[in-house]
């Protein structure tokens, strides 16, 4: 066999922005393109939008994006002399196929600069939320064409659609170098994947936990990645032995709620976070509220329901979809305005037509009854839609997202922080994260048995050296080094 090779090239000692690439001999897969989200708010000034024919330059000048020949799209590369002269610094990767692990855009965000060349990877119900989430959010330019490219060259202006593969649970990936074998794991996000390479005897955690309601699932995963000679594995969390469950979140929301009587009581939660959205929406009825779910939420949820998927989905047949009042005229709901984007005025059409499920639900509604209700909204940014509702004072607000984790985010959170104030709001806390604690971690490793593990999404790798040299880990620790490759013995 020809040798093996890795080069972990982003996703080293920051957490997010995976992009693994695995080769032995001429073949090689990527393994998720994410953006490295941190590195790119350390170099963004402002809110400049780049232009097109400059942002592979600067992502590449900068170290958003890894400075390797063969991956990137070449209409991007011809526009500009000097992402040439970079690339040709870089090294040669000829990858025919990138393989998605889960739709959060730190690991496939990145891939609208992939070469058309490359075939993206993923199950079927990770397209639609992608494509649903890319839609519904303010991605924009490059980052937004993961599915259609726009040429940028001087000949043609025409979209080209990228060529794309759907994989099966458990089944081998068609095109793909090597029998890689996807296995559905547990994760904050529906069709969150981790992946063994039979042949080449390697598994990939993707981002991973125990604790949530498809525990069975990671359990399965660890199954089949048994004994493999090595294990890439996510170390988020390596730091930290909190473990709270998924159930104990919905418990804490209950609570919160239950002291709430004759008030209004919302929570934050992100859109992507389906599971915990049926949770919740099962317990405002519990609890004798009418549930409103934010648009967001609501597209993607539609968007599922229409291809077919097995995920589990919330019943929007007796809830609220939150009615934004984004019109200068028509009070401020005239569904013909510019200012509905596409998604979100099909979203409130397909209400008013009675196509979908849920009935829309107005800010003065709500203001009027509420008692009545329990608004789900889907970011710290919805607090300024509270604004509108104005809760009676003392009204109860969950916070059941993950906290802020850099410089950039705890200023958001300082300014959320001051509309709660503002609005006399009792903020709490309750989230479970979608990430594996260090005691799981260290179980996950030692039921694999590795010969040889390597951490990725992490900002504390040494931890896992540690934990080897005390002997909680049995089985060597490989640091990688970004873009610097992995010689594995076959």
């Amino acid at each position: 066999m020809p040798s093996l090779e890795l080069r972990v090239l982003d996703g080293v000692n920051c957490i997010g922005g995976n992009k693994i690439a695995v080769s032995s001999g001429s073949e090689a897969v990527l393994l998720d393109f994410g953006i490295n989200m941190k590195r790119k708010r350390d170099y963004l000034i402002g809110y400049r939008a780049l232009a097109v024919a400059n942002t592979l330059y600067y992502y590449l000048y900068s170290g958003v994006l890894p400075r390797i020949r063969g991956i990137y799209r070449e209409d991007l590369v011809a526009v500009d002399e000097r992402v040439k002269a970079i690339l040709e610094k870089g090294e040669q990767i000829e990858a025919s196929t990138c393989i998605f692990s889960h739709s959060h855009r730190d690991h496939y965000g990145a891939s609208g600069f992939l070469s058309e060349d490359i075939t993206l990877a993923m199950s079927r119900s990770m397209k639609t939320i992608m494509e649903a989430m890319l839609e519904s959010s303010a991605a924009s330019g490059i980052e937004a064409e993961v599915f259609e490219m726009r040429s940028r060259g001087e000949e043609s202006r025409e979209s080209r659609i990228r060529p794309t593969a759907i994989f099966e649970e458990y089944s081998r990936i068609q095109g793909a170098p090597f029998h890689i074998t996807p296995c559905p794991i547990d994760h904050s996000i529906p069709a969150a994947f981790g992946f063994v390479i039979e042949d080449l005897s390697l598994a990939y955690t993707g981002d991973i936990r125990r604790h949530g309601a498809l525990k069975s699932l990671t359990d399965r995963f660890i199954e089949r990645a048994r004994g493999v000679d090595y294990l890439i594995i996510e170390g988020t969390r390596i730091d930290s032995s909190i473990m709270i469950r998924e159930d104990e979140i919905v418990w804490e929301i209950r609570r919160y709620a239950e002291e709430k009587e004759g008030k209004l009581v919302c929570v934050i939660v992100s859109p992507a976070d389906v599971d915990r959205i049926r949770s919740i929406i099962q317990l405002s009825r519990e609890l004798g509220r009418i549930p409103v779910l934010c648009p967001r939420a609501a597209y993607l949820i539609d968007r599922l329901a229409e291809s077919g998927t097995r995920i589990p989905l919330p019943d929007l047949s007796d809830a609220g979809i939150y009615f934004e009042r984004r019109s200068l005229t028509g009070g401020g709901y005239d569904l013909e305005s510019q200012h509905y984007r596409g998604w979100l005025r099909k979203t409130y059409a397909d209400r008013l037509d009675g196509r979908k499920p849920g009935v829309l639900v107005k800010a003065e509604e709500i203001s009027e009854k509420q008692e009545n209700y329990l608004l789900i909204l889907g970011g710290l940014d919805q607090v300024l839609e509270l604004a509108q509702v104005r809760p009676k004072p003392g009204s109860g607000l969950v916070v059941s997202t993950s906290e802020p984790h850099d410089e950039e985010q705890e200023i958001e959170w300082v300014k959320f922080e001051r509309w709660v104030n503002l609005l006399r709001l009792d903020l709490r806390i309750a989230h479970s994260s979608g990430h594996a604690d260090r005691e799981s971690l260290i179980g996950i490793i030692n039921e694999i048995r590795p010969r040889a593990l390597i951490p990725v999404h992490t900002e504390n790798s040494q931890e896992f050296h540690r934990l080897a040299e005390a002997g909680e880990i049995r089985c060597e620790v490989i640091l990688p080094s970004p873009m610097k490759p992995i010689k594995l013995a076959s």
